[in-house]
């Protein structure tokens, strides 16, 4: 018999939100239990060879169990490695800005025949598995930023065994996310401050997970438990700064925020991206990446830049021109983190050319040279990008804000 796992990883593996993805799953592909399930006070639930369907997932909801799912259950056609190198050839075939940068990186097969040749323990498959069947949106997001780490760790010249590392916590950084509700991750939906506290434990989550797998390097459960940590000491969950954050996680850290801009399909919002980050980031990932971005850069129509832009720098403007009547209220206390925050945005602001006292007016300039205005539209979009994490940042660190904050924090918000 199975020892019982730690009463975190039990907890974590019957988030509801998981549990009904597994048994649905179970409606289109069959998950069979390869032993008895018990329930943590000894009693059995299903025997071995058991199919999981929605019909369960009452039954499994209703008590803590002895041993997690994924430590029992398996899945026909499950993501193994012949599986994973499967799918890296669709990415490959499917994205052409993800086989530009295999291709750049130096070791245009790499990607494919290092992330075929992963072992992957059998609870992380089961896992991969419900991701990709059930949140594929997040599988793929999965594999690009494993391919976007690949890419960089080429550059940096890690070993082979840093670079699968690198692989397997790209492919698992975001386990925890399964657990969350997935409407709160919906792009449409505007998260709450309760609600973006269940987004924020998802590090620790997937670090609970992959912790307690036989086989699982003790590095790539650190990369995963630290992939949201900034070197300014702006990241969570426990706002590490600096060398406290390990070499692994900090590449992983700026291959997802890539992939977030990446999305865009616009190289010169990813090069503005990094500089703004400049603080945020390994410096030494920055350098690799901007080695890997020498390409035509695909720029939106200058009209909507312009119209986008404009916008985006006035309110950009009120934010930092109402920083001034509120600083006093973050100078002291848990909030004093806050001015280095806004004053690190000033300084960015001033190095982009922008003029904080009146940022619009550099759209002027820019708007007679379509160059300068996709800059500066990639650059509006970043600082209010900013200005929002650091909105989450005061949520997560200020359970009580100063009450000349609280409405600051709004214009904050509002401008992301």
């Amino acid at each position: 018999m199975r020892e019982p796992a730690s009463p975190e990883l039990v907890a974590a593996d019957q988030a509801p939100f998981y549990l009904t993805a597994v048994t649905e799953m179970g409606e289109n592909r069959q998950i069979v239990a390869q032993e008895d399930i018990y329930a943590e006070n000894g009693m059995k639930l299903l025997a071995k060879g058991a199919r999981i369907n929605a019909s369960q997932r009452e039954r499994l909801s209703l008590h803590k169990l002895r041993t997690p799912l994924d430590f029992i259950l398996s899945a026909e056609e499950p993501v193994d490695a012949n599986e994973l190198g499967l799918e890296a050839s669709r990415l490959l075939a499917n994205d052409v800005h993800m086989l530009r940068l295999a291709e750049r990186c130096g070791d245009p097969l790499g990607f494919k025949q290092n992330i075929g040749a992963l072992e992957l323990p059998s609870p992380l498959q089961f896992r991969l598995t419900v991701m990709r069947d059930r949140r594929p949106a997040l599988f793929q997001h999965s594999m690009r930023v494993a391919l976007i780490a690949y890419a960089v760790a080429v550059q940096l010249k890690f070993t082979v065994r840093q670079k699968r590392e690198l692989l397997m916590a790209g492919l698992a950084h975001d386990l925890g996310e399964m657990h969350t509700d997935p409407a709160l991750l919906d792009p449409a939906h505007r998260m709450t401050g309760a609600e973006r506290r269940f987004v924020h434990v998802h590090p620790i989550t997937g670090y609970v997970l992959l912790r307690d797998m036989a086989g699982m390097a003790p590095a790539v459960a650190q990369a995963v438990l630290q992939h949201h940590e900034r070197l300014d000491g702006s990241g969570y969950p426990h706002c590490l700064a600096g060398t406290a954050i390990g070499e692994a996680a900090r590449l992983l850290g700026a291959a997802e925020m890539l992939d977030g801009a990446a999305q865009w399909h616009d190289l010169r919002r990813l090069d503005v991206l990094l500089r703004l980050n400049h603080r945020r980031l390994d410096p030494h990932v920055i350098d690799a990446v901007h080695a890997l971005l020498r390409a035509d850069l695909d720029l939106a129509p200058a009209r909507q830049m312009g119209v986008e832009a404009a916008q985006r720098l006035a309110q950009v403007g009120n934010v930092l021109q109402s920083w001034d009547a509120v600083r006093a209220a973050a100078a002291a206390g848990p909030a004093g983190f806050l001015a280095e925050r806004m004053d690190m945005l000033r300084s960015l602001a001033l190095q982009t050319g922008i003029d904080p006292r009146d940022p619009p007016a550099l759209f002027d300039v820019a708007s007679e040279d379509n160059s300068m205005l996709a800059e500066l539209h990639a650059a509006a979009h970043e600082m209010a990008w900013l200005m929002g994490d650091i909105a989450n940042e005061v949520e997560r660190r200020l359970s009580t804000p100063h009450p000349a904050l609280v409405e600051w924090l709004t214009s904050l918000r509002s401008t992301a």
